[in-house]
């Protein structure tokens, strides 16, 4: 920016003398003796042709206000004090009113809404840091990513290092805001020396294990905050759980979900289920699905429905990735009802009006002739109640709500057959198998065994041709109307 810096400088003694430094920045300079009366240190400069814009009074204003808003002594420009804002993680936290709290969230967070909550740390040890950290209102839009998302600037001495601090924080928790100060990295401090820093590691570990026992301590002592937290950054905290593996069952356990004994939008935890579970319940339950009203008219829901058994609702696609690849809770499994290997008891009185043994092998024999290749197998269900069949899923098949968003992501992803389980106690699968004794050939049984099929694939929402189901649906109705 300049050709030539000059600094003059004189020590506060009384006998002390000045002198005048002055360099071409080439690599050498010149120290002489001056006369000057007062104490203190000035650093001059003259602008070359290329940087006429720093002597522009805004462009000088946001530099102090980037680099030095909240140093100790004041920095004066054309006469006016230019850092105003307080270093408030340097104050004793029972101090700080809340209002200078939302307000200082605010001015690092540009955000016009107050936080939820917020952090206040001072550490001393092994490294030695202080922090605000800030849990916002409401989510980024829905077209930002975790990755654009501003998190945590860094400080050393109350001197701006990095507006965006990656290396502070995981993924999974770059939705808080705030600052952090450390007098244990040099001001000249540069991104690979952050990268590398082993106080920079010390640092990040303590700030993910204080956000995380925050957070806890939140659910127990607040649980409406927490809710509100966890519905607008839930999936960040979801991410964490396959990314961050030490911390995984402390993420697990702040996850939150509907279930069939909450009521709409309220939710329970992993640990709560497994406390209202049967005395002889083996396994925790779930189904995934779009929306709750959805998957409520289930077919495999029907059993749990009857039984009195708890059955989780996800209906966040983030849940479609988290809970299956946990396997277990507390060393009990967790699995789909979708799932054709569930734990299904034989309901002793309905299979008094099930068809017989050698009727219904007779008539799932028919069926998988009609069928052919558009299922894995076809077997008697006995998780059915009200429904004449559904789509269950087989050891190689994966959730439906997954295959959708395979789907959307590959167009020619064919995705995985299912097994069409019958209910041998409805009244239609009754009624088919009456026309199966008279012939097995029956174009109005062939028929109707294509549309229960196609009709739970409908419900499961893997359909592929709707116009088909409804110009034979037509028909059917037309055959019924004679």
């Amino acid at each position: 920016v300049t050709d030539e810096v000059v600094i003059e400088t004189r020590h506060a003694d009384v006998d002390a003398k000045g002198y005048r430094w002055k360099s071409d920045g080439q690599g050498t300079f010149t120290i002489e003796e001056i006369d000057k009366p007062t104490r203190g240190t000035t650093i001059s400069f003259t602008l070359n042709e290329q940087s006429q814009e720093f002597s522009q009074s805004h462009r000088l204003g946001h530099i102090i206000n980037k680099y030095s808003n909240f140093v100790d002594f004041p920095i004066l420009l054309n006469g006016e004090r230019a850092n105003k804002v307080d270093a408030l993680w340097h104050r004793n936290k029972s101090d700080i009113k809340q209002e200078e709290l939302n307000e200082f969230y605010k001015f690092v967070a540009n955000d016009f809404q107050d936080p939820v909550s917020h952090l206040h740390l001072s550490i001393e040890g092994a490294v030695n840091f202080k922090a605000i950290i800030f849990f916002p209102a409401t989510a980024p839009g829905p077209y930002v990513r975790m990755d654009e998302e501003k998190s945590l600037q860094l400080y050393s001495h109350k001197v701006f290092i990095q507006d965006d601090a990656k290396e502070l924080l995981p993924e999974y928790l770059r939705f808080v805001k705030g600052v952090v100060d450390t007098e244990d990295l040099p001001l000249n401090v540069s991104r690979e020396v952050t990268q590398n820093s082993p106080a920079m590691s010390k640092i990040r570990s303590t700030i993910v294990n204080k956000i995380l026992s925050h957070l806890e301590d939140m659910a127990k002592q607040d649980p409406g905050k927490f809710q509100t937290l966890y519905n607008n950054f839930g999936q960040f905290l979801k991410f964490g759980v396959n990314t961050d593996f030490s911390n995984r069952d402390r993420l697990v356990n702040l996850m939150r979900f509907e279930s069939t004994t909450t009521e709409a939008g309220a939710f329970t935890t992993l640990k709560d289920y497994v406390t209202r579970m049967n005395s002889d319940q083996k396994e925790i339950y779930y189904v995934s699905g779009e929306t709750r009203s959805i998957l409520e008219r289930n077919p495999n829901l029907e059993y749990f429905k009857k039984h009195d058994i708890e059955v989780l609702l996800l209906t966040d696609p983030a849940d479609v990735f988290i809970v299956p690849s946990l396997n277990e809770y507390e060393k009990k499994p967790i699995k789909s009802i979708d799932n054709a290997d569930i734990d299904v008891k034989k309901d002793d009185a309905r299979s008094e009006e099930a068809l017989n043994e050698n009727l219904s092998k007779s008539l799932i024999t028919v069926f998988k002739e009609t069928l052919g290749d558009k299922v894995e197998d076809v077997m008697e269900s006995h998780r059915l109640v009200d429904s004449p069949a559904t789509l269950v899923i087989g050891k190689q098949g994966m959730d439906p709500q997954m295959e959708k968003m395979m789907k959307m992501m590959q167009k020619d992803f064919a995705g995985s057959k299912r097994i069409l389980e019958i209910n041998t106690s409805h009244p239609l699968i009754k009624n088919l198998s009456k026309l199966n004794m008279g012939s097995s050939t029956d174009a109005l049984l062939r028929q109707s065994i294509l549309q229960i099929y196609e009709g739970a694939a409908l419900l499961e929402g893997t359909l592929k041709d709707p116009t088909e189901f409804v110009t034979r649906m037509t028909e059917l109705m037309v055959e019924a109307t004679k």
